[in-house]
C-alpha cells in the first residue's frame, strides 16, 4: 500500500506574469517558468489559475490547457544538480518528441536526457 503521508507535496500555487511559484509542504517554495513547457508558455495567465490539484498534491492539472506536471518532473528538471542548455531544432523534432514522451510519461528533459546518455554511455 502506498502513501503519500512520507512525499514531497504541493501545498499551494502562487503566479507572477512569467512564473509559478509552487510552496510545497517541505515549505520549499519552487519557482518554475511557464516556458517550462510548450502549453504553459502559451497559455494565459486566466488559462494557468483554471488547474487542480492531483493525487493529493504530487501533481498538477491544468484544466483549460489540459496540461499536467509533477512536483517529482520538476526537481528531476530543474534539481540543483541539472544544468540547463539551449539547442536547436525542428518544430517536427519537438512535436514528434512531445509525443513520444508523453506515451512513456516522460518530461521531454527527461526523453532527451535518457536518449542521449543510451547513446554516448
Amino acid at each position: 500500500m502506498s502513501t503519500l503521508k512520507n512525499r514531497t507535496l504541493i501545498q499551494s500555487i502562487g503566479f507572477s506574469d512569467e512564473k509559478m511559484y509552487i510552496e510545497l509542504n517541505s515549505k520549499r517554495v519552487l519557482t518554475v517558468p511557464f516556458t517550462y513547457t510548450k502549453r504553459l508558455k502559451n497559455a494565459t495567465l486566466e488559462e494557468l489559475k483554471d488547474y487542480r490539484l492531483i493525487a493529493g498534491g504530487i501533481g498538477i492539472h491544468f484544466e483549460s490547457i489540459d496540461e499536467d506536471i509533477s512536483v517529482e518532473g520538476i526537481i528531476r528538471d530543474f534539481g540543483d544538480e541539472n544544468k540547463r542548455i539551449n539547442i536547436s531544432v525542428s518544430a517536427s523534432f519537438l512535436d514528434k518528441a512531445d509525443f513520444y514522451a508523453k506515451e512513456h510519461h516522460l518530461s521531454r528533459s527527461a526523453l532527451l536526457q535518457k536518449a542521449t546518455l543510451k547513446y554516448i554511455a
